[in-house]
């Protein structure tokens, strides 16, 4: 009796971990830029994953990123950009045509000093995301009208992008 309760306890626990509610994650991703607290928090959630989809690794990655802003000793800045660079990098690689992970890669990369040589990809990213939304219906970008919205106004605030490219995110804007 003991060792089915145990077991069902460990199914229960590995299915809640595993379950991430995406919509929340998003919001955490957020606060976790402002607090320190809060990107511990999510960082710790997100590791605990096992065998994480393309879209999970994306927000451990950047949240590992993130977690860079709030540390106040450069070796330790330095280390949360390696290893958040290095696991969105390999969320790119499973998933190059999902348009919030590449947004995430973007966005970061806009954010932190290019000398530090973490932006090579914000060109590449911009391009891929400008033909995701020139070539693909809403529904096949597997974000919802929200998400793309808020997308497309940075992209076109990021100031990165040409007049045709503008062009063809404004029509994706509701």
């Amino acid at each position: 009796m003991k060792i089915s309760v145990y077991i069902l306890l460990c199914f229960f626990t590995l299915t809640a971990s595993a379950s991430i509610d995406i919509n929340q994650l998003r919001k955490d991703y957020v606060a976790s830029v402002k607090s320190s607290a809060k990107a511990d928090e999510l960082c710790e959630k997100l590791e605990a994953v096992k065998n994480p989809d393309a879209l999970i690794m994306a927000y451990l990655g950047s949240v590992q990123a993130v977690k860079a802003k709030h540390a106040w000793n450069p070796v330790n800045k330095m280390a949360f950009l390696k290893k958040g660079f290095a696991i969105l990098n390999k969320a790119v690689e499973k998933d190059p045509n999902h348009i919030e992970i590449r947004f995430l890669r973007y966005s970061l990369q806009y954010y932190v000093p290019a000398f530090l040589g973490y932006s090579h990809n914000l060109e590449a990213d911009k391009d891929k995301i400008v033909q995701l939304v020139k070539n693909s219906e809403r529904t096949q970008l597997k974000v919802p009208a929200n998400v793309l919205n808020n997308i497309v106004k940075f992209m076109l605030e990021s100031k990165k992008c040409n007049a045709q490219e503008q062009a063809i995110l404004k029509k994706a804007i509701t």
